[in-house]
């Protein structure tokens, strides 16, 4: 799972070289997708027991996306739902973690003040960190790396860690309040930030 911090790690380095010739904007969303770093979303709609299972959380289709685009989710128990959610959620925040690159944000607002940009370098490096340290419990203790075995009593306490330090998943802080009218990865919100909400309500729900 850890490939998924090198994959990023490297493509956020490739966008700040390219955003010296322009090119960071434009290349960014095309190169995510072809990253294949999310399994591409289903047609089909997740079955029964993965709605019951997102009932209660802030967003029940969000969550069911997270989960249903796993065929594992078939007949998976609980844990092994979260565990995928989980999975999504560490994605998320380390797709997330390229769009906050000060480089690319440069481009995308060029009035970015020297603060501004401190401020996004610093957010990159909360979503990398959150997202790599959750793609290392999206294994079993033992090392198993298959789809749905995470360390839930693990996650739960770095949900409860990152709540404690009062986390945000998302960079709306580092915007001018004009800057802030064009959502993309990292505005309030976001699907990672969701994610994150989701997750919690599900790794509370099977390590009671």
């Amino acid at each position: 799972m850890a490939r998924l911090f090198t994959i990023i790690s490297s493509f956020a380095v490739l966008l700040l070289l390219l955003s010296d010739v322009g090119m960071a904007v434009e290349v960014a969303p095309k190169s995510l997708g072809n990253l294949g770093l999310l399994p591409p979303p289903k047609p089909a709609v997740a079955d029964a027991n993965v709605k019951r299972f997102c009932a209660d959380t802030p967003y029940p289709e969000v969550c069911a996306d997270m989960i249903a685009r796993y065929d594992e989710s078939k007949g998976a128990d609980d844990k092994k739902l979260a565990g995928m959610a989980a999975l999504t959620t560490a994605t998320l925040l380390l797709q997330a973690s390229g769009d906050a690159s000060p480089g690319v944000q440069k481009q995308r607002y060029p009035d970015l003040t020297k603060a501004d940009e401190e401020c996004f370098e610093t957010c990159y490096k909360e979503l990398t960190n959150g997202g790599q340290k959750l793609d290392n419990l999206c294994t079993s203790k033992e090392g198993s790396d298959d789809i749905g075995m995470a360390q839930l009593p693990e996650i739960r306490s770095f949900i409860k860690e990152n709540n404690g330090a009062h986390a945000q998943w998302n960079c709306d802080r580092c915007r001018p309040a004009n800057d802030k009218k064009t959502p993309d990865d990292v505005s309030k919100k976001n699907d990672a930030e969701k994610a994150m909400a989701v997750l919690e309500v599900l790794v509370n729900k099977v390590t009671k």
